[in-house]
């Protein structure tokens, strides 16, 4: 009786250190990122309202999110070479003009490393460096946008008198009431 009572009990914790090992494999299996609990395809970046779709997910190294270079700058029409026998990527093009940026690989201030052959970068110092404006809509969500699409600097009394500024509600969904008496 205590003999069955002890492998009861035995086989008991087994079963659930199983449940306990299925569980782990089964979050790094979806991906888990280890970092506050998101998955790595619930980083999302757009460019002017137009999602990025990643064929490799976006990691998260060093407490900064990493997208995979090519789809990135191509959604921001940036030119890519890779110089022949350098550890290095040579970015070109931009919102005001012709630049050319060289980045140097695993270089955590530029954000650019090379992991098994596939180049990331961290979108928003890439885009804020080609002239683009980043709002970060979410913790997982970053929005880019081309200046050139962004509404006027404007600044108008709110209902109390005071001047609010339209770059105040930049990254935040705002209604714009105008009324006339005329």
């Amino acid at each position: 009786m205590i003999i069955t009572h002890k492998l009861r009990f035995i086989s008991s914790i087994i079963r659930r250190l199983i449940l306990v090992i299925l569980f782990f494999m089964m979050g790094a299996q979806i991906g888990f990122t280890g970092e506050d609990g998101m998955k790595k395809g619930d980083f999302q970046v757009s460019v002017d309202a137009q999602r990025i779709e990643f064929t490799k997910l976006p990691i998260f190294k060093d407490g900064a999110w990493l997208v995979p270079l090519e789809p990135f700058a191509e959604q921001l029409g940036l030119k890519i070479e890779y110089p022949k026998g350098a550890k290095m990527v040579v970015l070109c093009g931009g919102v005001a003009s012709e630049l050319c940026v060289p980045l140097q690989f695993q270089n955590s201030e530029e954000g650019v490393v090379d992991i098994d052959g596939v180049t990331y970068v961290q979108p928003a110092h890439l885009a804020k460096t080609f002239g683009f404006e980043i709002y970060k809509a979410s913790a997982n969500t970053l929005e880019v946008i081309q200046p050139t699409r962004l509404a006027s600097e404007f600044t108008l009394p709110d209902l109390e008198g005071n001047p609010r500024h339209l770059k105040e509600f930049r990254g935040k969904k705002t209604f714009l009431y105008v009324w006339g008496s005329w």
